[in-house]
């Protein structure tokens, strides 16, 4: 059509079935949409679980055997103060995407950190090469670091994602084999807060620098309490990467339904 105006549009013939189906098509889809927030409630509670445990020991310093430890200045005896930047192998944002929905290479955005979890459903695809190191791997910690109101948002890749990066408004902080994986991830989401003040520049051009990110100074426990605090994360994080790539599937499946279901491809 050259021309396309609303009424043109209004009387457009509009294909739809009758109530008692749409009842049963959306029965079905909210079957759906009940398991993903049945497991969003989960990873919620593992979450929180993980984070008070965090708290307790690292935060209050209520950590098993704090009765007998010496501390010294704020910091317990056997522990030491760090850099951030210490502590990683990669420090960096990530590249200017070529958006393509048809490509196989995912990008991650603002969008997809939020809460503190890593949300894919926000991520776009895209078919610009990029380097290895720039590949997000299990125990990234994804800081957002331009604009204003997702300034600052932290988030901790937890599980494998092939072929995915990160676009140039988030960077990459990767941890050594130094800093437990979890501790590393909980201590930055620590840090969350004053990451979203820290913002240099204009107004809706403010930045958030890895060198800045670099500066920030974190407690680092001694090893025997870290790898205790390991042995009680990996498995509440390991649920909760299943719970999140199980998301993933049902929303897919779901998506993937909706149109079948509409057309009366699928009956009900």
């Amino acid at each position: 059509m050259l021309n396309l105006n609303t009424q043109i549009v209004a009387g457009l013939p509009v294909r739809y079935p009758g109530s008692d189906v749409q009842c049963r098509i959306a029965d079905i889809l909210s079957a759906y949409d009940d398991l993903i927030e049945n497991n969003r409630r989960r990873m919620a509670l593992l979450e929180e679980a993980a984070r008070q445990l965090y708290r307790e020991w690292f935060v209050r310093l209520r950590f098993p055997g704090y009765e007998h430890t010496r501390i010294t200045n704020g910091v317990p005896e056997g522990w030491e103060r760090k850099l951030v930047a210490e502590l990683t192998t990669f420090l960096s944002r990530g590249i200017a995407p070529h958006y393509d929905d048809d490509a196989e290479g995912l990008v991650i955005n603002q969008k997809c950190i939020r809460n503190g979890r890593l949300d894919l459903s926000f991520a776009r695809r895209q078919s610009r090469v990029f380097k290895p190191d720039r590949q997000v791997q299990r125990g990234d910690v994804l800081v957002n670091s331009t604009g204003e109101r997702t300034l600052g948002r932290v988030a901790q890749v937890l599980g494998l994602i092939p072929n995915c990066t990160v676009d140039t408004h988030v960077t990459i902080v990767r941890p050594t084999h130094e800093v437990g994986v979890h501790y590393f991830g909980q201590a930055l989401l620590e840090w969350e807060p004053r990451f979203s003040t820290m913002g240099r520049g204009a107004t809706n051009q403010t930045e958030l620098s890895r060198g800045q990110i670099g500066e920030v100074e974190i407690v680092l426990p001694s090893d025997p309490l870290v790898q205790l605090f390991e042995e009680f994360a990996a498995p509440i994080f390991g649920q909760v990467a299943t719970l999140m790539e199980e998301n993933e599937k049902l929303r897919a499946a779901r998506d993937l339904l909706l149109p079948r279901l509409m057309s009366g491809e699928i009956a009900v």
